[in-house]
C-alpha cells in the first residue's frame, strides 16, 4: 500500500509537470504564430534558460536557509511552551528537591542565580560553566527517600511527556524527561532506598546528580526565554525561585 500512494505521488507530480510544460509550449507556439518572431523566442528562451541557475540559488539556498531559520524560531518557541508546562507541573520542585543532596551546592547555585539585569551573554556564560560542572552528590537516604516518593508521584506525567510526538524535536528535554524516568525504574527494581546497600545508594545520588545537571541547563533556558519574551513573568520566577537569596518582587511586578 505505501508503494501504491509513492506511485500515486510521483504520478500526480509528473502529469502537473507535464501540464505546465505544455502551457508554456502552448504560449510560445501562440507568440510564433502571432509574431512569427522565432529569433526573438528563441534568444528570449535562451535567457531565460541562462538565468534558471539563479533562479535555483535563490530558491534552493537563500530562500532554504530563510525558511529553516523561521522554522528554527518556531520550534523554540513550542520548546519553550513545553518547557513552562513542565516547570510549572513538576520541573521545578524535583529541582528544588534534588539540591539538598548536592555537596557543592554553593557552586551550583552560583552557575543558577540569575539575576533579573541578565543579558544574553550572562545565560550563554552561565550555561557554558554549568556544562563544566560536577555535582558532588550525597547519598542520603531520607532525601533520596523524599525525591524518588515525588518522582514516582509523577510518574503519569512523565510518561505522557514522552509520548508526545512532538518532544522528539526537543532532544535537551526529551533526555531530561528519561534521566528522570530511569530514577523512577531504578527505584521500583531496587526496592525503597532504606532498604538499599550503600553502594545502590550511592548509584542513585551519582544518577540523580546527572537529572540535575540536565535539568539546570533547561532552567536557565527557560529563564533566558521568559526575560525576552515575557518579563514580568521572569521576574516572577526569579523573585521566587532564586535558590540562595530570594529577590521581593518590585513594585512595577506586583501591579502588573
Amino acid at each position: 500500500m505505501p508503494y501504491q500512494a509513492m506511485d500515486k505521488k510521483f504520478f500526480n507530480k509528473g502529469t502537473i509537470a507535464l501540464g505546465l510544460l505544455a502551457i508554456s509550449g502552448v504560449f510560445y507556439v501562440g507568440f510564433w504564430l502571432y509574431t512569427g518572431e522565432l529569433a526573438y523566442i528563441s534568444k528570449y528562451f535562451y535567457i531565460h534558460l541562462a538565468f534558471l541557475p539563479i533562479h535555483a540559488l535563490v530558491l534552493g539556498l537563500i530562500l532554504d536557509e530563510l525558511i529553516q531559520a523561521r522554522e528554527k524560531i518556531e520550534r523554540r518557541k513550542r520548546l519553550n511552551m513545553f518547557l513552562g508546562i513542565f516547570f510549572r507541573q513538576m520541573g521545578l520542585d524535583i529541582m528544588l528537591n534534588m539540591l539538598p543532596l548536592v555537596d557543592n551546592r554553593d557552586d551550583l547555585e552560583e552557575r543558577l542565580l540569575v539575576d533579573k539585569t541578565w543579558k544574553a551573554r550572562h545565560f550563554r556564560l552561565a550555561r557554558r560553566d554549568l556544562a563544566h560542572f560536577s555535582p558532588k552528590m550525597r547519598a542520603d537516604r531520607e532525601e533520596l527517600a523524599n525525591l524518588l516518593d515525588l518522582l514516582a508521584g509523577r510518574e503519569e506525567d512523565i510518561i505522557a511527556m514522552t509520548r508526545n510526538p512532538l518532544m522528539l524535536e526537543f532532544e535537551s528535554l526529551y533526555r531530561c524527561l528519561l534521566a528522570l524516568f530511569h530514577l523512577i525504574e531504578e527505584t521500583q527494581f531496587r526496592g525503597p532506598v532504606e532498604g538499599l546497600a550503600e553502594g545502590a545508594v550511592k548509584h542513585l545520588a551519582s544518577d540523580t546528580g546527572k537529572a540535575l545537571t540536565r535539568l539546570s541547563s533547561l532552567w536557565l533556558a527557560y529563564l533566558e526565554h521568559l526575560k525576552g519574551e515575557h518579563p514580568v513573568l521572569f521576574g516572577f520566577q526569579v523573585g521566587l525561585h532564586n535558590t540562595i537569596q530570594p529577590v521581593m518582587l518590585g513594585e512595577e511586578t506586583r501591579s502588573s
